[in-house]
């Protein structure tokens, strides 16, 4: 079985989307075996596409790891701005 997970992010701040998308470049090396991911920009749009060979917990904890990784960025981004 293959499954597969698109998951599109619209940014109303470019610069964020940009921030956002360098802050993932790194971790897009190394992934549970078996799971394939793809990032792209698309104007104000972040989309990833990720992919999984049988292991869906697995799929749905890298999810959820890409998630908490965008928010933090953006928390953090955010924070500085207010300064």
């Amino acid at each position: 079985m293959k499954i597969t997970v698109d998951i599109s992010m619209i940014f109303q701040d470019e610069n964020l989307l940009n921030s956002v998308y360098r802050s993932l470049e790194p971790d897009n090396i190394s992934f549970p075996d078996g799971i394939s991911f793809k990032m792209n920009r698309l104007g104000k749009t972040l989309i990833f596409n990720l992919t999984s060979k049988n292991e869906i917990l697995s799929l749905l904890s890298t999810i959820d790891d890409l998630i908490e990784s965008i928010q933090i960025t953006c928390n953090t981004l955010n924070s500085l701005k207010v300064r």
